[in-house]
């Protein structure tokens, strides 16, 4: 048996040694495809138009003549064009847009892929706009979206009753943006509190619905405002929120966790800078800005003639000292013989306090003051981020200069409302804006000199540049316009620097031929604020 096995087994490979290879071996080197897909966004709300004009590279240099194409969002077929223009019309979170292509010569499929996110329509960046109209406040959302890298937002009229099916309220008198924590919070989009003398008074709006979340009255311990208290701005932080009164007056709540909007209730008795409780804080001048590693945010106190910084810190321990009035320490040798100190103001009229970020945490600041002979300066300092600690009294700040500026006093005159804006990342937007009647001007801080940027023919009601690198400076007017203008974010000849400063030139915004309107809308009502709205977190680099 085992001899017919070997036998069978020696045939076979005789006969196999003998069989003649027909086999293709004419190799050809094949032309690959190496694709990149790119985007002008990774964020789009539901609706937006996703552009992708992928760029496909061939190994053997020239284009095979039959491909075919397909692209997928999160697994799905959403196309089957070369170049892609898709409405997103699914939400979704960080997900694969690919595009497969097949060369049908050889059967062969290359991909190319990026990550997107697509939101709800009001999840997203964009600016508000609150405003009143026939008596009535009304909030519009225009969401920031371009196409082709041109600037078309996205607007929203009344978005506030045409969610929630009835009037927002009336008088209106502020807007804030405010953030839970980064990663865990309740909704990782900021929402809104709008402040009203009229109506539910003091409101906040989720900004993923705009559905109202809450009621400022409701969070009071007695369930209604102090006697006496009507609110023009609540100002909510990680932990801390103040609401401020027409008279100035802070009351304040911590919360539980900063993983929810609103948790735990207002005191009763207003915020006081003394040991003894007698010296209640002025909250009409506060340094709003969005840097939570500061651990706090500085506001001018008129009554105690002295800036302070208000603690926003909880511990990893789980101490919070959130709520602590701490005023600034700097040394005396800092200062020169005829600058201003920033804990004694006495003979200094203050009008204006803002944040731009220096370091992680640390926060410059820069005043506008007047002395009493009627001399306006640049006053500029730095203040440490604030670390908690039951024995710190004060926090660590750096005077940094006081310096006057030639024709402020004609600005600032009392004769019509000035508004203020300063730049947050003044290494690419060294500019504090600042307006009067229908002009707009700015300080630049690099320069130490006053121009006149912009003529528009309404007097101005708010100003706001907090988008991205401050690339966009958004303007409303009393007659109801909004304006889109264009900052500094761009490496064209239309900049503020080489048009306002180095040419001398004014922006005529009605003169058709300037480059500078990207976005310009009529008719909402008598403008109170406009707002850039960042989307998530508090953003600390803006850069």
């Amino acid at each position: 048996m085992k001899m017919k096995i070997l036998f069978v087994v020696m045939f076979l490979l005789i006969i196999t040694s003998c069989y003649e290879d027909k086999g293709n071996y004419d190799y050809r080197e094949m032309n690959d495809i190496e694709i990149s897909v790119e985007t002008e966004s990774s964020s789009y709300a539901l609706g937006d138009k996703v552009i992708s004009k992928p760029k496909l590279v061939f190994t053997l240099g020239k284009e095979p003549s039959d491909l075919s194409y397909e692209w997928t969002f999160d697994g799905h077929v959403i196309a089957d064009t070369r170049d892609l223009e898709w409405i997103a019309d699914t939400i979704a979170s960080t997900k694969e847009l690919r595009l497969a292509v097949m060369d049908n010569n050889t059967g062969v499929t290359y991909f190319g892929s990026t990550y997107i996110s697509v939101s709800s329509a009001y999840a997203s960046n964009g600016w508000v706009v609150l405003s009143e109209k026939e008596g009535i406040s009304t909030l519009a959302f225009l969401r920031e979206q371009t196409e082709e890298g041109i600037l078309k937002p996205v607007v929203t009229r009344d978005i506030y009753q045409m969610i929630n099916g009835v009037p927002m309220g009336t008088q209106p008198v502020s807007m804030y943006p405010h953030w839970t924590e980064r990663w865990d919070g309740e909704d990782k989009t900021s929402w809104l509190w709008v402040a009203q003398k009229g109506g539910q008074g003091a409101i906040d709006i989720s900004g993923s619905s705009y559905k109202q979340e809450g009621i400022l009255s409701q969070m009071f311990l007695s369930k209604s405002y102090p006697e006496g208290f009507v609110p023009v701005g609540v100002i909510d932080m990680q932990f801390l929120t103040m609401a401020i009164g027409e008279d100035g007056i802070i009351y304040t709540r911590v919360k539980d966790s900063n993983l929810l909007f609103n948790s735990s209730n207002f005191l009763d008795r207003p915020l006081t800078s003394d040991e003894e409780g007698k010296i209640k804080v002025d909250g009409s001048m506060i340094a709003y800005a969005p840097f939570d590693e500061h651990g706090g945010m500085v506001l001018y106190d008129k009554n105690s003639s002295q800036y302070l910084h208000i603690a926003d810190y909880k511990s990893w321990q789980g101490y919070n000292y959130s709520g602590k009035v701490l005023p600034l320490k700097v040394e005396e040798y800092e200062y020169g013989p005829s600058d201003a100190r920033l804990d004694n103001m006495k003979d200094y009229s203050v009008y204006f306090v803002g944040a731009s970020l220096v370091d992680w945490g640390d926060v410059s600041y820069m005043s506008i003051i007047k002395d009493k002979a009627g001399k306006f300066y640049i006053q500029k300092f730095t203040v440490e981020a604030y670390g908690g600690g039951s024995s710190v009294t004060k926090v660590g700040a750096s005077f940094t200069s006081q310096s006057e500026i030639e024709g402020l006093s004609s600005v600032i005159d009392g004769t019509s409302k000035n508004c203020f804006y300063l730049c947050r990342n003044q290494d690419k937007a060294p500019y504090l804006f600042i307006s009067k009647g229908e002009t707009l001007y700015f300080y630049y801080t690099d320069g130490n000199k006053l121009y006149t940027c912009a003529q528009f023919d309404s007097p101005i009601a708010s100003i706001d540049a907090e988008c991205f690198n401050n690339k966009y400076i958004i303007v409303g007017l009393e007659n109801g316009d909004v304006y889109i203008l264009k900052g500094d974010d761009d490496n064209s000849d239309y900049t503020l620097k080489k048009y306002v400063i180095q040419q001398n030139k004014v922006i005529q915004v009605n003169d058709a031929e300037n480059k500078f309107v990207l976005f310009h809308e009529k008719d909402f009502g008598r403008i109170i604020q406009v707002r850039y709205k960042w989307k998530e977190s508090w953003n600390e680099s803006f850069s």
